[in-house]
């Protein structure tokens, strides 16, 4: 069959088959004369074992080999990450949103999740916020790749979990912080690390916060200080919790961790060292 009629029967994408053939050499399919892809039923087999391992938290590598595949075969190397950025770039400006998807797709089918997010994803959001601040892109296409980035990583926070919901590591963002992608982003990683995590979005009043806390019983918190401006609402959320959950900690990330009030746990730049930094915590 046809690399469309595969997709449609296994429910992930042409450009995401494309990319696992090529990286992982996860099955390989046979040429027509005019160089078409066919697929046999050991290909299917071979995409939906991917698909499930990958879906349940596992990077494509690690599913490439749970799958069974040959330990042999090398994938192919990545484009560099400036060259995959700048075509993001050119899609946002052109307003493409299934140029766009499909470019965050191929990242998230070539590297593992935690390579993803801090070698390329962080980065390329860095890149946005420049291109715009020069004119490049407009409002309307830094909204367009905030969409498609959160629907791909609510799909990754739901397929990691779920976790227990008792004493759950909480990630937000106070009122007056609308950044959320990475403190997102940073959610599924912890899900992946297996932490519970409960994930409550932007802009979260500080009543609401505490409120959550006294609920889960939660010990941890988890926000950002994306913005110098940001860390005055940090410190209101900080010791709020303070006063009515003593013993709590407050862990902050962002560019601007290092004006988070003193007795704050400072995350660092990095969400694979965050991660454990975390999870060593919450043990």
């Amino acid at each position: 069959m046809t690399i469309k009629r595969a997709a449609e029967l296994t429910g992930v994408p042409e450009h995401t088959l494309r990319a696992w053939e090529r990286r992982y050499s996860a099955f390989a399919p046979t040429r027509t004369p005019g160089g078409y892809r066919v697929y046999d039923e050991e290909a299917l087999r071979r995409i939906r074992a991917m698909r499930d391992l990958v879906r349940s938290g596992a990077s494509p590598r690690e599913a490439a080999r749970d799958a069974g595949l040959p330990a042999q075969l090398q994938p192919a190397q990545l484009q560099p990450a400036a060259e995959s950025h700048e075509r993001v770039l050119e899609a946002l400006t052109r307003l493409d949103a299934a140029a766009t998807l499909q470019l965050i797709d191929e990242q998230f089918a070539l590297r593992s999740y935690e390579s993803l997010v801090d070698d390329w994803l962080l980065p390329l959001l860095q890149r946005v916020g420049e291109a715009w601040a020069a004119g490049r892109i407009t409002v309307a296409g830094e909204h367009l790749l905030s969409q498609v980035v959160t629907r791909r990583l609510a799909a990754a926070f739901d397929a990691a979990g779920p976790r227990p919901t008792t004493q759950p590591v909480i990630v937000g963002a106070p009122s007056g912080i609308t950044h959320e992608l990475g403190l997102m982003a940073f959610a599924v990683a912890l899900r992946r690390a297996g932490v519970p995590t409960t994930y409550l979005g932007g802009d979260v009043p500080v009543d609401a916060w505490s409120q959550a806390v006294g609920t889960t019983g939660s010990r941890l918190s988890v926000t950002t200080i994306p913005r110098r401006q940001d860390a005055g609402r940090v410190a209101k959320l900080a010791a709020a919790l303070a006063a009515d959950h003593p013993g709590t900690t407050l862990a902050v990330g962002g560019r601007y961790q290092d004006r988070a009030p003193a007795g704050c746990l400072a995350l660092g730049h990095r969400i694979t060292e965050a991660t454990r930094l975390v999870v060593g915590r919450h043990d």
